[in-house]
């Protein structure tokens, strides 16, 4: 008896140690991702050293793409294994040091070369988000031995309510630094990348600090060929294909989130440093909602989850579209005091919806993965439909190309169509929770071993 209590003792202290440091590292990651934010920080920074649309629309392309597309391999590699934090633990390193070199690079070469700036970030941003991809694979599983089933819901909305008020905080700061006058570009984006380097450190650091129990259920692991050829049989399984589509739509449908902030500046003249007041909007809107989002997942699932986070996300192309031309519209610009400035703060509805949006898919895309797939299949399935992910996220990059020869006003058009493709897809997604075998995807290297 006694030696049970001190082994559930033990096993209570470990929970809540993963738990704290989990947590912890979710936000540190929150944060360090936001003083680089895609399509706020970045697309900035690119918009000064190039004029091509094409290029802005590679920033997030960068930033989803890569991040998606190694994660299979990352699956097969990790697949069977006792261990999965020294996996988690180099790619965090790796993703750290890019940034860091990416700071270094932009404070020594600075504006006396925008050209070679610009294929340094490329190349530096590639490493970071391919190494922020790789981990992403382990990290899920290793939350999914420590974190029981039916916590994980509290678990990730923990992560990303306090990433969410730690990027809050971050936009004023963010707002601050691209405020300063005659500030070169060198000097207001290597302090920001340094930042960001520092913030990842420390993620770095808490990944360490997480204490797994290696799992002994594995035998043997199956190799990278396996997976490779068992990707058509996964494909043909209807939740999975379900699933996929909605998440292809969705994807398809962030072809014009780098530009919104483009339009802002270009078009509605805000000045940059509103991009600050934008990501804290956004900030303050996913970590409001978020307690939200867990107690849906907690209470209808997330299916409800993801077909609710489908129809905000709806909300913004309707607003870039709809809003300024309201605010400018006689009946209604009397009534509303501030003119153009109003319409500036008032376009920031876009990102106050993106934030809600955001915060909703990142806890049910994540969660309902982890439900649909069973333990053994887990790592590549999630793998799986991201790499596919990976494919389609480039979409941004075609983005640039139609707000260059038709205007941004289409592009967002096209943005609300597919997004609205997003919310009709989210009615055909299979109920995962408390499945079986009806729904959950197997993994068909057990059931071949099982042979």
């Amino acid at each position: 008896m006694e030696l049970q209590q001190q082994r559930t003792r033990r096993e209570r202290v470990r929970y809540w140690r993963n738990v704290a440091f989990g947590v912890t590292n979710g936000a540190l990651l929150q944060l360090g991702d936001t003083f680089i934010h895609p399509t706020l920080v970045l697309v900035v920074f690119v918009s000064q050293l190039t004029t091509s649309n094409v290029l802005v629309g590679l920033v997030p392309a960068l930033s989803v793409g890569l991040w998606f597309l190694p994660q299979f391999l990352s699956a097969a590699v990790v697949q069977g294994r006792r261990r999965q934090l020294p996996w988690a633990t180099w790619a965090s390193v790796v993703r750290a040091a890019a940034v860091g070199g990416l700071g270094a690079a932009t404070a020594g070469i600075g504006e006396r070369d925008p050209s070679l700036l610009l294929i340094v970030f490329i190349a530096a941003y590639a490493v970071y988000n391919l190494a922020a991809g790789f981990a992403f694979v382990p990290l899920v599983e290793l939350s999914a031995r420590v974190i029981p089933a039916d916590r994980r819901g509290f678990f990730f909305s923990q992560r990303n309510f306090w990433g969410g008020l730690l990027a809050f905080l971050a936009g004023f700061v963010i707002n601050r630094a691209l405020a300063v006058e005659n500030a070169t570009v060198s000097a207001t984006f290597s302090t920001l990348f340094f930042a960001s380097f520092a913030v990842l450190c420390l993620a770095s650091y808490t990944t360490v600090q997480m204490a797994e129990v290696p799992d002994r259920r594995h035998g043997r692991r199956p190799p990278v060929r396996f997976w490779i050829a068992q990707v058509p049989e996964l494909l043909r399984r209807g939740p999975l294909q379900r699933f996929l589509v909605y998440r292809v739509l969705l994807a398809l449908g962030t072809i014009a989130d780098p530009f919104f902030i483009v339009y802002a500046q270009v078009v509605l003249g805000a000045p940059a440093a509103i991009a600050g007041l934008y990501l804290s909007a956004m900030a303050v809107a996913r970590f409001a909602s978020n307690v939200v989002w867990g107690q849906l997942v907690d209470r209808w699932g997330d299916r409800a989850a993801l077909q609710t986070a489908a129809l905000v996300r709806l909300t913004m192309p309707l607003v870039a579209l709809g809003l300024p031309p309201l605010l400018r519209w006689d009946a209604v610009s009397g009534l509303v005091p501030g003119g153009e400035t109003a319409i500036q703060l008032g376009y920031g509805l876009v990102f106050v919806a993106y934030g809600v949006a955001l915060s909703g898919q990142t806890l049910a895309n994540l969660t309902y993965a982890l439900e649909l797939a069973g333990p053994d299949a887990r790592p590549a399935f999630v793998g799986l439909v991201n790499t596919v992910l990976g494919v389609v996220s480039f979409v941004p990059i075609l983005g640039g190309s139609m707000a260059d020869h038709f205007g941004f006003e289409v592009l967002f058009l096209v943005a609300l169509v597919l997004a609205l493709l997003a919310v009709l897809a989210s009615g055909l997604l299979p109920e995962a929770r408390g499945v079986g075998g009806g729904a959950r995807v197997d993994s068909v290297w057990r059931r071949g071993r099982a042979r």
